[in-house]
């Protein structure tokens, strides 16, 4: 019988897929041990069906899961840089709503194996379904389960609320929201499957890591872009998802799982079956990035003057005594110089030698030393259960007039937000406050001008303590500037590090 050449192709191609499947796989007619290890498929019970998942038994014995409570540090206290970066990161995926990205990322939510397969359709290049590659499904489905439960302590342990319980804006799957309030957000379970299964498959792909590794960091990212989860929340959950995969390799059943599952891969591509997404719709969509506050790097500026020894001995004399109080707080000292507060910028750190010519063209010219300036209260600023205490001082019409003049100087060289890298730290204070970079972008005009207060920070203590400070008969006092210097700020806004200073005329 003549065989027409499109059928011996398509018989040719059929042989050969099974020769790769055989020798990948080894098949019946072989001796391979490996293949008395692989999954019996049919017969692995599912894993919490009520959920329609559709995942199945893991491979790991609880026991053997990497435990996340051991491996992970605990998330970021909310006065720390760490969370002030939390913070940051969230409040940079809010343009992206109602774009294509962000609907990408209310569709990675989608926790269902065909769903998750689907996922990576496009970044793995071929057409995966439960009927072509049956091993390689069952390896996903049963990796699911191991990789959910590596994030599963950790989230019940720290009970850490998640970003739209804090920040209160909308989330991407409204639907969700009392199954995600009761589900904790530390680390993330999401991001922890879907990175491992980018792993995962590429080991089955090796050709495509790249892709592959890409759309499942992207798939993490999702979870910030629904304010689902927190920045440190998907950083944790990939580490935890590396962890688990590296823990599944250990285990005999999924290397030869993944063995036969190599083997279906390849008998795929040789029937050359296309991705079943539209991969340059998700290419665009994945093209888009949160919208970058700054393209440049930016410091958080304080512009001031710095008082006369009479300021100075009535600042240090409350530090001390509230240092006694909340020994927790600062000292007065090189790294915490008492100051007042002309004007709090971001400005583009390229051009600070710009604001430092500006800024002088106003300092230089005025008799600022002469000035008499009267300290009246004691004040404080509220921060959860303590406060951040100043010195406060009448604003004159001279002082006013001086900050306004500074505005304008410095305002062609600021920029509109910074982030923690703006500010100066030290190892005894690494955190940054996340109300201060608000307070900082919002300084114009929200604290100048007619809302200006000026002030000598003199430090922290409890918020009760300071409200029994302020009932206290306040003796007022006079003091001069004795001169004017732009520091970078650091913790609690205090002025860290001189940049530059200016001889006052006197």
């Amino acid at each position: 019988m003549k065989t027409s050449p499109t059928k011996t192709h398509a018989i040719n191609l059929v042989f050969i897929s099974t020769l790769v499947f055989s020798l990948f796989t080894g098949c019946a007619t072989t001796n391979d041990a490996s293949s008395h290890a692989r999954s019996k498929l049919g017969t692995i019970p599912a894993s919490h069906p009520e959920n329609g998942l559709g995942t199945l038994q893991g491979y790991l014995d609880p026991k053997a899961v990497p435990n996340s409570v051991a491996l992970i540090p605990p998330p970021p206290t909310p006065n720390s840089a760490a969370f002030a970066h939390d913070e940051e990161v969230a409040r940079s995926t809010f343009p992206l709503r109602n774009t294509p990205r962000f609907e990408l990322a209310v569709s990675d939510y989608d926790l269902k194996i065909p769903s998750l397969v689907n996922t990576f359709s496009c970044a793995i290049n071929a057409q995966i379904t439960e009927a072509n590659a049956p091993y390689l499904y069952t390896v996903l489905r049963r990796s699911f389960t191991d990789l959910r439960r590596a994030t599963h302590d950790a989230k019940h342990f720290y009970n850490r609320l998640r970003p739209f319980q804090v920040n209160h804006e909308p989330i991407g799957v409204p639907e969700a929201r009392a199954h995600l309030e009761k589900n904790h957000s530390y680390p993330s379970g999401h991001t922890a499957i879907g990175w491992g299964f980018a792993l995962i498959l590429s080991e089955i792909a090796p050709d495509r890591t790249n892709e592959l590794l890409a759309r499942g960091r992207a798939f993490g990212e999702s979870r910030n872009i629904v304010n689902h989860h927190w920045f440190s929340d998907v950083v944790w959950g990939r580490f935890m998802g590396a962890g688990t995969v590296a823990r599944l390799h250990a285990d005999p059943t999924f290397r030869a799982d993944m063995d036969a599952a190599r083997a279906e891969f390849a008998a795929i591509r040789a029937q050359g079956l296309a991705p079943t997404r539209d991969c340059k719709a998700e290419a665009a969509a994945l093209a888009e990035t949160t919208p970058v506050t700054q393209t440049e790097e930016v410091t958080a500026i304080d512009i001031l003057l710095e008082p006369d020894i009479t300021m100075l001995r009535n600042a240090a004399a409350v530090n001390e005594r509230l240092l006694k109080v909340y020994p927790k707080g600062f000292a007065l000292d090189a790294l915490h110089t008492p100051h007042i507060t002309l004007i709090q910028r971001f400005v583009r750190t390229a051009d600070l030698d710009k604001v430092y010519a500006a800024a002088g063209k106003v300092l230089t010219h005025k008799n600022i030393t002469d000035w008499k300036l009267k300290a009246f209260k004691y004040y404080y600023i509220p921060d959860q259960d303590t406060g951040l205490a100043g010195i406060v001082i009448k604003p004159t019409a001279d002082l006013l007039k001086l900050q306004q003049e500074l505005i304008e100087a410095v305002e062609p060289y600021t920029a509109k937000t910074g982030t923690t890298a703006a500010f100066a730290t030290t190892l005894e204070n690494p955190d940054i406050q996340p109300a201060l970079i608000d307070y900082v972008a919002a300084f114009v005009p929200k604290y100048s001008g007619e809302h200006f207060n000026p002030h000598v920070t003199v430090g922290v203590a409890a918020q009760d303590y300071l409200k029994g400070m302020l009932t206290e008969s306040f003796k007022e006092f006079t003091f001069s500037p004795a001169g004017a210097s732009v520091y970078q700020l650091g913790s609690y806004g205090t002025a860290m590090k001189k940049l530059h200073a200016w001889e006052l005329t006197h």
